[in-house]
């Protein structure tokens, strides 16, 4: 495990590295010391902590989830569904890929991703439905679904639908009356730290993957994060992505050989983390080099910071350069207060016969609407290049998605290039798993983004049994919630409804 800077970064980050060594933050922090993010912060920190325990404890778990994939194989039941969402879905989607492992991730509200998993022979299916709150409106709504997908197919639910969940949620309560399998997390560990824990084995195990050995891998990991050293490796990164901050505060995560998809993973440990009482950090996967001076790079060599690790030590090192990172900006790590704001606007548009239209107007056959209003008489090009054009100086673009990330290469590309032409970093998120993450970042953290919304028109339908709405009209409901509340925080907002014929109409517009 290695973190180098470069010697200009190290020479901004030395003062801090020699702070955190003189006042033990590392080994106060294993101890579990709840005063390090200030007075304010103390109640919280106190109850998120368990993260930095031994990570022995869990060894047990391991074994006891593979007893149940033997049990399962055996009776040709081998394909494995995730419903989650930010930190329950991230960790183990990273995971997967780092193994090559199948595990099909559920975290949209989006009919066409839905439908065809929905509609798809599950009998070789089990699905996991992991909440730590155990009222995550998407992950109920999700585990309806299977439940109503597998009676439909003649499956007896709670034979296949396994709940991960913190002791004594509804959840919890709920889905043992039920006679559903349950494993329990540890409520001391939130959900963007709860990788190496209960939410990051029990999917992973189920679909074959070596958990335990991830686990020893950060469990060695423990006493070289836990040292105050200046040489701690947990320390130095996070003192380098933190030291120039709030002047530069763009941290361009490169994808590393090995490790696909793991910058989604510290994407919404840092932004949700550090991005509140207008501070933070902006973390952007490195889709383009932008080059500006409020700009850092992270990932391999030749980054101005340079990360090498196993699997398991990344997610220790990360969450420790996390938590530091944030007692250097002055603000507290573990609570998320602007997440809550999209999910009561939307939850206000759902109990509403129907999520009514805003004002929107008819370009082209796109729907739009904005904030602050914009001149109408224009085509969709003049609309885009004029959002475009707020991307300036020390902003960035975030372009969020409500639609189906099976189309996410594209939208990847096309953000390249929107990079390359506005010379700004613009960061890609879909709906609604990006609201849990850089969600957080986008109302609470530095009032420098400029928001383009697309929502992706559904082509088919997906019911959610019990419930009075379906998943087409609670995508809508949260995309116009969460585009509500960025409007009144003054900041910039275009948003564009399309149909799946009409993106490539969209991307080309952005490209321009």
């Amino acid at each position: 495990m290695r973190v180098e800077l470069t010697s200009q970064l190290a020479s901004s980050a030395s003062a801090m590295v020699a702070e955190a060594v003189e006042t033990r933050f590392a080994s106060e922090l294993f101890a579990g010391n709840p005063t390090l993010w200030g007075e304010a912060a103390e109640d919280e920190s106190s109850r998120r902590l368990g993260w930095v325990h031994s990570l022995e404890r869990w060894y047990p778990l391991v074994e006891e989830v593979q007893l149940v994939r033997n049990e399962l194989a055996a009776q040709g039941v081998t394909d494995v569904v995730l419903c989650g969402m930010g930190g329950s879905s991230l960790a183990p989607e990273v995971i997967a890929a780092h193994f090559q492992t199948a595990l099909t991730v559920v975290d949209t509200t989006h009919p066409n991703q839905l439908g065809p998993i929905l509609s798809g022979d599950l009998s070789a299916t089990v699905v996991v439905v992991a909440s730590k709150s155990g009222g995550t409106l998407e992950t109920d709504s999700q585990k309806r679904a299977f439940e109503g997908a597998f009676r439909h197919q003649g499956i007896n639910p709670a034979d296949r639908i396994i709940v991960v969940t913190d002791p004594d949620t509804l959840l919890h309560q709920s889905a043992t009356e039920a006679g559903y399998r349950v494993f329990l997390g540890d409520d001391t560990i939130g959900g963007r730290f709860s990788v190496l824990g209960a939410f990051g084995i029990v999917p992973c195990v189920l679909a074959g993957i070596d958990m335990l050995d991830v686990l020893q891998q950060a469990q060695s990991a423990r006493g070289i994060l836990a040292t105050d050293s200046p040489d701690n490796p947990g320390i130095i990164l996070g003192a380098g992505i933190a030291a120039q901050a709030p002047r530069v505060n763009k941290i361009i995560l490169h994808e590393q050989a090995g490790f696909p998809g793991f910058g989604d993973w510290v994407e919404q440990l840092v932004a949700e983390s550090s991005g509140k009482e207008g501070v933070g950090l902006v973390p952007v996967l490195g889709l383009h080099e932008t080059g500006h001076d409020d700009s850092l790079s992270v990932g391999g060599t030749g980054s101005d910071v340079s990360v090498q690790a196993t699997l398991g030590e990344l997610f220790l090192l990360w969450e420790v350069a996390t938590v530091f990172a944030c007692h250097v900006l002055g603000v507290n790590p573990f609570d998320q207060p602007n997440v809550e704001s999209a999910k009561i606007a939307a939850r206000a548009l759902l109990e509403t016969p129907d999520v009514a239209p805003r004002d929107e107007w008819h370009v082209e056959g796109f729907s739009l609407w904005s904030s602050p209003d914009v001149a109408r008489e224009r085509g969709l090009d003049e609309v885009v290049a004029e959002w475009k054009s707020h991307v300036h100086g020390d902003r960035y673009g975030a372009v969020c998605v409500f639609g189906n990330q099976k189309l996410a290469g594209a939208w990847k590309q096309s953000v390249q290039a929107l990079e390359a032409k506005v010379q700004r970093p613009v960061t890609l998120g879909f709906g609604p798993r990006f609201l849990h993450s850089t969600g957080q970042l986008h109302k609470g953290g530095p009032a420098q983004g400029v928001f383009l919304q697309v929502i992706q028109i559904p082509d088919q339908t997906a019911e959610i049994p019990g419930r009075d709405f379906d998943f087409g009209t609670l995508m809508l409901a949260q995309a116009h919630g969460d585009a509500t509340v960025l409007a009144e925080a003054g900041l910039t907002v275009l948003t564009v409804t399309a149909s799946t014929d009409q993106l490539p109409a969209l991307w080309a517009a952005l490209e321009s």
